[in-house]
């Protein structure tokens, strides 16, 4: 989005900002609204440009990792968790700053998977994922699997490298009254569009394709790859972090027992 665009959308919605703090840079702040019909996807952060699903992430990233830390900020510079977070340049990726234990990603279709582009930030597929098996205890992605061409591929690649007992936490457009609404049929290498076409704005891609809307039927499978998960969804006392109408799916990776 354009700056000038934004800040006149922002004046628009002046009604709508929200004070706060964010629980990612730690900082007391405006939580700025550009768009009050997708609040999760904006009420952006005046410090550190965070929004609320990234925010809603975090607040579940502390809640089952670090119970008795506020922020992501607080615990960024000594954490010996290893984070790999699909998503590059963003609040995670500012206060992690030089923690090697976190990397980050995008997919660049010129680029070999795996490359590092720059430190600590590689091309990757979800659907084939260079990292070694068990390499991370937490693997987040925004908004993203309804954008992999086999999701289950892709999901089966994070349940791979995460370590036994560790985090998928993951944000996916889903309706939680029916099943799975499948946009294209992948069953062959061309795409066959089963609907009109609906792409999502993306920042290095400008546009990418949205294979499905998730469903209920979210749970069975992640179950089937071996995840036991859960669905937060926001709360009236969340606003306090800038978090509203938002939902975050943690998947944890069930412990396998040598018994």
């Amino acid at each position: 989005m354009k700056i000038i665009d934004a800040g006149t959308r922002a004046i628009d919605n002046l009604g709508n900002h929200q004070f706060g703090k964010c629980n990612i840079c730690g900082n007391p702040t405006v939580f700025v609204c550009i768009d009050s019909t997708a609040a999760r996807n904006n009420m952006y952060c005046l410090s550190c440009r965070s929004s609320a699903r990234k925010r809603h992430v975090a607040k579940i990233l502390l809640q089952e990792l670090f119970p008795d830390v506020l922020t992501i900020a607080s615990i960024a510079k000594g954490s010996q968790y290893r984070i790999y977070n699909a998503d590059i340049n963003d609040a995670f990726a500012k206060v992690f700053d030089q923690n090697i234990r976190y990397i980050s990603s995008s997919f660049y279709p010129d680029i070999p998977p795996g490359t590092e582009i720059h430190p600590g930030v590689y091309c990757q597929d979800l659907e084939s994922l260079t990292f070694e098996d068990e390499s991370f205890d937490v693997i987040i992605t925004e908004d993203v699997f309804e954008h992999v061409r086999n999701h289950q591929k892709g999901f089966r690649e994070v349940h791979r490298v995460l370590k036994q007992g560790g985090y998928h936490i993951f944000t996916v457009p889903c309706f939680f009254d029916r099943e799975t609404l499948t946009r294209v049929d992948t069953s062959t290498p061309e795409d066959i569009h089963l609907l009109p076409p609906e792409y999502h704005g993306d920042r290095i891609r400008g546009k990418i394709l949205a294979y499905r809307t998730f469903g209920i039927d979210i749970f069975a499978m992640l179950d089937e790859i071996g995840f036991e998960t859960r669905v937060d969804f926001s709360s009236y006392r969340d606003r306090k972090s800038g978090i509203f109408d938002s939902y975050v799916f943690y998947s944890r990776k069930v412990v396998v027992s040598n018994e």
